[in-house]
């Protein structure tokens, strides 16, 4: 299965509970809102395969030729181009070579080579939790090893700047959410790594799991999000950001201060 008949699948994934924790409305009309890929999701998309996929690389992703586009040559030399990259994502040559970059700084880690052997990249799985269809697609899967891989493309890849983004991007919720999923086809999972890279010189590399109670509570929440999406389907509502306490819809919220605005 492509990354693109992946993401046209209706069983719900990791970055659909993304959009049901931002609300119901963002999850339900996703394929309404016009989506342009970021120039970082650009950038961590062609780092992942090449690291993890480097012979198909050429399959999913062209780099665009260095013509001038003011001339007349230039421009028909330019939309042949276009015409021959058929759905593949376009490079432009600095975000080639920056990708490339990244990915050996990864690969040149001696743990890389540990760890991303005798296993799959970009395989999917379904599964039913609490009632609902569910799927993941593990970065990579070492099953000897009964090990999960996640790389990450980050601003910074120390042990405290990546636990930011842990909280900010859910990643404790993609830890447990698709370590049940494994176990549900049968797969034994016996840790979750995080391979976190740097997207500026010195590319800088680390290795992280999570301790037992971020999983936890990453269970926890993505259990609470399945919850609401039984209830929104069950109602045929999809509200905006209202708060659900888990059996009911409330549109008017009270707010208080954040903490920092006390001690400022």
């Amino acid at each position: 299965m492509t990354n693109k008949e992946y993401h046209t699948r209706p069983e719900i994934s990791k970055s659909d509970l993304d959009l049901l924790a931002k609300s119901p409305y963002h999850y339900k009309y996703k394929d309404e809102f016009e989506r342009k890929d970021s120039a970082a999701l650009v950038l961590g998309s062609a780092v992942h395969k090449l690291v993890l996929e480097p012979i198909d690389f050429a399959d999913e992703f062209i780099v665009e030729p260095q013509v001038d586009r003011r001339t007349k040559e230039g421009k028909a030399s330019y939309q042949l181009f276009i015409d021959s990259s058929a759905d593949k994502q376009i490079l432009d040559p600095a975000t080639y070579e920056l990708a490339q970059q990244i990915a050996n700084s990864v690969n040149s880690m001696r743990e890389t080579g540990l760890f991303l052997k005798e296993g799959k990249a970009e395989q999917t799985y379904f599964g039913e939790i609490d009632g609902v269809p569910v799927r993941c697609r593990p970065d990579f899967y070492n099953e000897s090893l009964g090990l999960v891989i996640d790389l990450k493309t980050t601003s910074d890849a120390s042990a405290a700047g990546f636990a930011k983004s842990v909280a900010n991007f859910n990643y404790h919720v993609q830890n447990a959410f698709y370590t049940d999923i494994l176990r549900q086809n049968g797969k034994v999972v016996n840790n979750f790594l995080f391979i976190a890279v740097e997207t500026k010189k010195p590319f800088m590399v680390g290795f992280y799991e999570l301790d037992n109670v971020a999983v936890d509570r990453g269970r926890e929440r993505y259990k609470e999000l399945l919850n609401l999406y039984k209830t929104c389907l069950a109602q045929d509502v999809w509200w905006g950001y209202a708060k659900f306490d888990g059996e009911h819809i409330n549109a008017v919220q009270t707010l208080s201060l954040p903490a920092w605005k006390f001690y400022e």
